[in-house]
């Protein structure tokens, strides 16, 4: 008998110790917001802050936000843009357990990266200032989006500043993360050593959004979920199995979802075009509603919309096509994913493609 009662002391004793690390294991795999099963880093641009300010945003369908952007010029110098710092953002975002990170470069801001990261005085200039800009408003980690490496000596000094940087965030305490936004297919990849610099990464957030456009030759799906009809340019599936191919851990790999889509004058998809526009997808609907045919690619996953009178079409995600890039996010067992960006999916104070994204990663 009272060896009984020692037996169930012990035995409780080790439940509680199991619950306990139960918890603390569920704090590990959800660096942010409890509640989200996988990293939900959505882009905020800063210059949308007017009509899109920080009280609009639905920070429980979040775990990060990206603070879009800050740039190096080519001395190793921080530029920050005058209406970047938003001090409200981040206080919010916190308060709603919601880590923010400063995202740097971006597409026409990125010219700055090949001076920069030229000689150690310069990167180390630029890591300095990064780290007091961070530390000075309260950032929880910087992201790098070089667009692109290039050449055999920009991949080589890409190296050298990503682990010169990482060391330096990870001296911080609290250690500061460090993502970045990665090409999503070979022709700018092969330019960046991911099998060096990967451990120091916290995630790598590939780019899987405009496979076509106006540097195709070709009209085609912005973020196709599978590749159809040959086409070369690639899709979100192709992007996935490169990156694990090029040894990117799966818990450290975020996929794109964006919240555009791009127009191309001609009459159907694979066609040639002269013309390719951006719209936001809530630009798309007013589209769909003012009277344009909707057409779901059942071998892309995605779908298109076509003017009456069939002289251009627009290719997009929905709600239907972002529910099943998540799924897939679910089967293949990645990280999470990227938004590009927060602002375009929000219509009558609702973020359709959000909640969508929020409802399929909520962990119940």
């Amino acid at each position: 008998m009272r060896k009984g009662w020692k037996f169930r002391i012990s035995l409780g004793l080790i439940l509680v110790f199991s619950l306990m690390v139960g918890k603390c294991t569920m704090i590990q795999r959800y660096p942010s917001r409890i509640g989200l099963s996988k990293i939900v880093m959505g882009y905020y641009p800063s210059w949308e802050k007017e009509k899109f300010d920080h009280t609009k945003i639905q920070y429980k369908h979040l775990t990060h936000l990206a603070h879009a952007f800050t740039k190096p010029d080519s001395e190793g110098n921080l530029i920050v843009g005058e209406d970047y710092v938003y001090p409200e953002l981040i206080k919010t975002a916190h308060k709603n357990k919601v880590k923010v990170i400063m995202s740097m470069g971006g597409w026409g801001n990125s010219e700055g990266f090949p001076g920069m990261t030229s000689t150690p005085a310069n990167r180390k200039r630029f890591i300095n200032q990064v780290l007091e800009f961070c530390k000075k408003n309260n950032y929880d980690g910087v992201d790098i989006d070089w667009e692109y490496v290039s050449n055999p000596i920009e991949q080589k000094n890409f190296v050298s500043f990503v682990k010169e940087l990482s060391a330096a965030l990870r001296e911080q305490n609290p250690p500061l993360l460090l993502a970045m936004a990665a090409p999503a297919g070979e022709i700018w990849a092969r330019w960046i050593n991911f099998e060096e610099v990967i451990d120091d990464f916290d995630y790598i957030g590939c780019m899987t959004y405009d496979f076509h456009g106006s540097w195709s030759d070709h009209s085609g799906h912005n973020s196709p979920l599978y590749t159809c009809n040959n086409d070369p340019c690639g899709s979100f599936n192709d992007s996935c199995l490169y990156f694990l191919k090029r040894q990117i851990p799966k818990e450290k790999l975020l996929l794109g979802i964006p919240f555009y889509g791009r127009s191309f004058d001609c009459s159907n998809l694979y066609k040639k075009f002269k013309k390719s526009n951006y719209y936001g997808y809530v630009e798309i609907l007013n589209f769909i509603d003012s009277g344009w045919s909707y057409i779901w690619d059942n071998c892309a996953k995605v779908p298109y919309i076509r003017n009456q009178d069939k002289t251009e079409i627009v290719c997009f995600d929905d709600t239907r096509s972002v529910a099943l890039k998540c799924k897939y996010v679910k089967d293949r067992e990645v990280a999470g994913i990227i938004i590009w960006e927060l602002s375009e999916d929000y219509k009558k104070g609702s973020p359709e493609l959000l909640e969508v994204i929020g409802m399929e990663f909520r962990d119940y």
